[in-house]
């Protein structure tokens, strides 16, 4: 118990120290989510916690690049949601599957065939949006961008660890 308390403290400084000043806190400042945006688990559109509002606030955006980036992120949302939920929908046919004793092998393979094209059309569009909006930023920005996301990419590899060591959600055989 003790242990586990030790390293969820120790995960905790160390993803605010690599941060630096210049980044947002983990999870996204305080009130970021709106009356009606996906909790937990639910489809969140945009790179790591919070989707792309903690990014787009820590860029600093000139009032036309934010003009800008709002509007494409607009014109992908709709289509993103529904693609994305499609997919989950596919991956959980495959689980359903995966545990009837019933389910022939071409079933799964099928199954399987599907939901991984499903992801696969949800990371494509993400990566599409996610370069129209670097189209639109400074060299500075665009950098800032990456350290950002390299930054929430080693959280998320780090909070997996943790629930890995601690035999939650995300433990390998």
């Amino acid at each position: 118990m003790n242990r586990a308390i030790l390293a969820t403290l120790t995960l905790a400084a160390a993803t605010l120290a690599a941060q630096g000043p210049d980044l947002p806190p983990p999870g996204g400042p305080e009130g970021l989510r709106h009356p009606g945006q996906p909790g937990p688990g639910a489809f969140r559109p945009g790179p790591g916690q919070g989707g792309p509002e903690v990014l787009l606030r820590a860029l600093g955006l000139t009032p036309d690049q934010d003009k800008a980036v709002r509007a494409i992120l607009d014109r992908r949302r709709a289509a993103a949601m529904a693609r994305h939920q499609a997919a989950g929908a596919k991956e959980e046919a495959l689980r359903a599957a995966a545990e009837d004793p019933a389910a022939t092998e071409a079933r799964l393979r099928a199954l399987h065939a599907e939901a991984g094209e499903a992801r696969l059309q949800d990371l494509l569009d993400r990566h599409a949006a996610m370069a129209e909006v670097d189209a639109l930023l400074t060299p500075d920005q665009r950098a800032k961008a990456t350290r950002i996301r390299a930054n929430q990419r080693r959280e998320r590899e780090a909070r997996g660890a943790l629930m890995e060591d601690l035999g939650g959600p995300g433990e390998r055989p």
